[in-house]
């Protein structure tokens, strides 16, 4: 099963601020794809002064760290529509039915993921 890395997880990723060492070992070893979703979405953050990046570079930032990328289809897209309410936040929400969709792990902080995914790796913030 592929891993898919959460804005919040890739953020941190990239902010040198994950330290659960199996969560990094995991990750290195089985590799991970990032949503075109996150970018989108930590763009936006940052333009609204919300979220400082390490580069504005964030593209080829996160291709240096040898993640895959997932782009956003239609059909990814449709399936939100498939989606309970349980999540308000459209980058989630698209990121919920991409994973769902491609049959995708998702690691993320949010425990709101596994009222929709059976597959989630859920981390708690204080043992990132």
């Amino acid at each position: 099963m592929r891993l898919l890395l959460d804005t919040c997880i890739l953020y941190d990723w990239l902010m040198g601020e994950i330290k659960n060492q199996p969560i990094i070992e995991r990750i290195q070893a089985e590799g991970a794809v990032v949503s075109s979703v996150s970018v989108w979405e930590m763009t936006i953050k940052n333009g609204l002064g919300k979220m400082p990046l390490p580069t504005l570079q964030i593209a080829e930032a996160i291709e240096s760290l040898g993640f895959q990328w997932l782009p956003i289809t239609p059909y990814h897209a449709q399936s939100v529509l498939g989606l309970g309410d349980y999540h308000k936040d459209p980058f989630d929400r698209l990121l919920i039915a991409q994973a769902k969709y491609e049959s995708m792990t998702v690691v993320t902080y949010d425990a709101i993921f596994q009222n929709y995914l059976d597959d989630v790796i859920f981390i708690r913030k204080r043992d990132a």
